[in-house]
């Protein structure tokens, strides 16, 4: 039996609370414990989850913690990451890598130094409905893809607008269907009820051609996930909410007509997926399945878009 990995929680809000309860149950984890600014919501956590809560995140790195996932608050990745990473810890961060492209290099570079394993957590790779679909048309060209992703605006949110919170999920499955770098950003965006823009839409192309549409708000009165991929063969589409999975192709000499029939999807929790899958690269000193780099390439795409006024055309950085 392979020795279990001491891990750890930075921010346990939402989403990091959920990081602490699959730690917990893990088997390759020993869950040491969390810290988190607000100390009532640590130590709710924590006395639900029977680890130990930190009253400081020196306290935190000093307690022998090997692997951690940082769930702070966009505007304080880099810092956070940037001190566990260099006092050794392994870090999955959660999307997007970072509030800013030099504070991503940074992260980036320090793990390069330390030599630490660097996650980035875009989770929806690890969505079993995403990886059926990528199965299915893996023998195809994409011509396009479309992505809608909307809902309320959760109130958590208080430091980026819906592009770099909500579109960047999209922007990585992009990178992660096609397999190829997107040149080209424009972007329409709209604020109604924030200071940060609440409605986005997104046309890429990557290198090789491929376009994709991206829709993200938080002015929809219900939440949806929804995704279709065109190749000259097939049409796929999901539910990524349900992983619900339906492909459309060809078939007969006209090509014409088209065979629709579901596709199976495995069901899981994509998080216990991608946290299992952290833990294997730190375990093995391995790359892992979301890099730093992948992150970063990302981010670039959101802050592109963000930062989209027509008639103008916006480089990589």
């Amino acid at each position: 039996m392979e020795r279990k990995i001491k891990t750890g929680v930075v921010g346990v809000g939402n989403m990091g609370a959920h990081h602490a309860r699959v730690y917990a149950a893990l088997d390759g984890s020993e869950l040491v414990g969390i810290y988190d600014a607000d100390e009532a919501r640590a130590g709710e956590v924590a006395a639900r989850l029977g680890c130990r809560a930190f009253a400081s995140l020196s306290d935190f790195l000093g307690a022998g913690i090997e692997a951690a996932s940082v769930a702070v608050p966009t505007s304080l990745h880099g810092d956070v990451a940037g001190v566990m990473l260099a006092q050794g810890v392994d870090v999955l961060v959660e999307k997007p890598i970072a509030a800013t492209l030099a504070e991503a290099d940074a992260m980036i570079r320090t793990a390069l130094h330390h030599e630490r394993v660097l996650m980035v957590g875009h989770i929806e790779r690890f969505n079993p409905a995403i990886q059926a679909i990528k199965a299915s048309v893996a023998p195809d060209e994409i011509i396009s893809i479309n992505i809608v992703r909307v809902g309320p605006r959760p109130p958590r949110i208080k430091d980026a607008g819906v592009i770099i919170d909500m579109a960047v999920h999209d922007i990585d499955l992009v990178h992660h269907l096609t397999e190829q770098r997107i040149e080209e950003v424009y972007c329409v965006t709209a604020s109604h009820f924030d200071p940060y823009e609440d409605t986005a839409s997104i046309l890429l192309r990557t290198e090789g051609g491929a376009s994709a549409q991206l829709t993200a708000n938080w002015i929809t009165p219900y939440k949806a996930r929804e995704i279709q991929v065109v190749t000259a063969e097939r049409l796929v589409r999901a539910n990524l909410l349900t992983q619900h999975v339906q492909e459309a192709s060809r078939y007969g000499e006209d090509s014409r007509s088209y065979l629709v029939h579901d596709v199976y999807v495995r069901h899981c929790e994509p998080l216990k997926s991608q946290l299992e899958a952290f833990l294997e690269a730190v375990r093995h000193r391995t790359v892992p399945p979301v890099t730093g780099e992948d992150g970063r390439r990302v981010l670039d795409v959101a802050v592109r878009a963000a930062s989209y006024k027509r008639g103008t055309t916006v480089q990589a950085a």
